[in-house]
C-alpha cells in the first residue's frame, strides 16, 4: 500500500491517506529578490515504495541497470531460486489474485510485476505488503551487500518485484521536468514510525527506564553484532522453508530507543485513555504507548523565526472523534509525527490550530498562508 504524506514549510494539503506539514514563509521577506521571493514550500512525504520499484528503468538513473548481485540465504549460500510470496502477490480481497501457488520457482532475479508474460499486475492493483522493521532492515542490506532481503523479510519473492511500466505514472512526467533523486537514502532504517520522526526532528525517540516501565517486553534480544536480532530455536534455517522467528522481535533497542511502531501519547491515538483518565491522553500503561518527547522540532524552529506552519493530517478530525475505520478513512496514527512531542500537545491545548484535516480548504492557505499560523 502507497500512502502520501506532505510535509511542507508554508502551507499544503493532502490527501486522504496523507499528512502533511505546512508552513508560510515571513512576511517581512516576501518583498525581497532572489530565494526571499519564496513565499510557501510544500514537502510531499511519499512512502512504501523503493526507487526502483517504480523507477529502476528511468532513463540514466541508477537503477535496475546495475544490478548483478543474487539474493543469498540466510546461511550465505546463493540461493538457486526465490520463495514463494508468502500469502500470495496480490491483497487480499484484490482481483485479479495472484496466489502463493503462482509465485513459485521463480528465478533468483528481479521480476516485474507487470509483465505482460508474468503476473500482469498494474500498478493500481494493490500486492500484499512488504516488511519494513529496523532491524530487520539492517539485516537484508546485510552490511551494504543488498543480498538478504529475502532471507529476512515477510514477503517472500515480493521483495525482488518492480514495475517495469513505471513512465505511465504521472510522477514519471514529473521526474523527466525536475529532479529525480535516484541515490537517495531515508532518514532512518525501517518504516514510517521512525522516519516521521526523522522528517520532524531528525531524532529517534527515547522511552526512559523502559526496562522498569510496561513497555518492558518490547525490547528487542540481539545477536552479539548488537545491529541482527536474535533467531529463535525454532526459525526455519532456510529462506525457502518460510519466514524467521526471533527470540524478541520488539519496539524498542537494549539501551531504550523507540525504532518501530509505538503509539502517540496524545489523542488521537490508537490506545485509548486509560480508564477515568485523562480524555486528551493515550493510556499510559500500554505497552505501546510512547511516553512524550521533548527534542526540539522543526516546529519549535520555525515559530522561533515567526515563521507559520501547519501539518495537515488526513481525517485528523474524524480519528479525533474516535470514528477512525478501515478500509476508510483508515487513518495512521503513527504517521503524525509532532503528536508525540510535549510542545505541540501543550500548544494544541492553548487552542492554537497547528494540525489540520486534509479535507480542510487547502488552496486560499497556499494563497495567503494565514490558515497555517502557529506563533509562540
Amino acid at each position: 500500500m502507497t500512502r502520501i504524506l506532505i510535509a511542507v514549510l508554508v502551507a499544503a494539503g493532502t490527501g486522504v491517506f496523507g499528512t502533511s506539514v505546512a508552513a508560510a514563509a515571513d512576511q517581512s521577506v516576501r518583498k525581497t529578490s532572489g530565494i526571499n521571493q519564496i513565499e510557501n514550500v510544500v514537502v510531499i512525504y511519499a512512502e512504501n515504495r523503493s526507487f526502483d520499484n517504480l523507477y529502476g528503468f528511468f532513463p540514466g538513473a541508477n537503477g535496475l541497470q546495475q544490478i548483478t548481485a543474487s539474493q543469498r540465504d540466510r546461511d550465505g549460500s546463493a540461493m538457486k531460486e526465490l520463495p514463494p510470496i508468502w500469502d500470495g502477490l496480490s491483497a487480499k480481497g484484490v482481483t485479479p489474485a495472484v496466489t502463493e501457488a503462482q509465485t513459485q520457482h521463480l528465478p533468483n532475479r528481479p521480476f516485474a510485476i507487470d509483465d505482460a508474460n508474468g503476473f500482469n499486475l498494474s500498478l493500481d492493483v494493490a500486492t500484499r505488503d512488504l516488511l519494513n522493521l529496523f532491524y530487520q532492515n539492517q539485516m537484508q542490506i546485510n552490511r551494504g551487500k543488498n543480498d538478504k532481503f529475502v532471507a529476512y523479510g515477510n514477503s517472500g519473492a515480493l521483495v525482488m518485484g518492480h514495475y517495469k511500466n513505471g513512465d505511465k505514472l504521472p510522477l514519471w512526467q514529473i521526474a523527466r521536468q525536475y529532479t529525480l533523486a535516484d541515490n537517495f537514502f531515508m532518514g532512518a532504517f525501517g518504516g514510517s514510525f521512525l522516519n516521521h520522526f526523522w522528517l520532524v526532528c531528525a531524532c529517534t525517540p527515547k522511552y526512559p527506564n523502559a526496562d522498569q516501565s510496561p513497555a518492558k517486553g518490547q525490547i528487542a534480544i540481539l545477536e552479539d553484532d548488537a545491529i541482527s536480532l536474535k533467531l529463535a530455536e525454532d526459525s526455519p534455517k532456510s529462506a525457502m522453508e518460510g519466514t524467521p522467528k526471533y527470540v524478541r522481535d520488539g519496539t524498542l533497542t537494549p539501551d531504550f530507543y523507540a525504532i518501530n511502531t509505538m503509539q502517540p501519547p496524545y489523542q488521537p491515538s490508537a490506545n485509548k485513555p486509560a480508564e477515568g483518565g485523562d480524555p486528551a491522553l493515550a493510556d499510559p500503561t500500554k505497552p505501546t504507548t510512547l511516553p512524550p518527547q521533548n527534542e526540539t522540532t522543526i516546529a519549535d524552529l520555525l515559530s522561533a523565526k515567526r515563521i507559520t506552519w501547519a501539518w495537515y493530517a488526513g481525517a485528523w478530525q474524524t480519528a479525533l472523534e474516535g470514528k477512525n475505520a478501515s478500509p476508510m478513512p483508515f487513518f495512521q496514527y503513527h504517521h503524525q509525527p509532532l503528536n508525540y512531542f510535549s510542545a505541540l500537545a501543550l500548544a494544541a491545548r492553548r487552542g492554537l490550530s497547528i494540525l489540520k484535516m486534509a479535507d480542510s480548504t487547502v488552496p486560499n492557505s497556499l494563497k495567503r498562508s494565514t490558515e497555517a499560523r502557529c506563533r509562540r
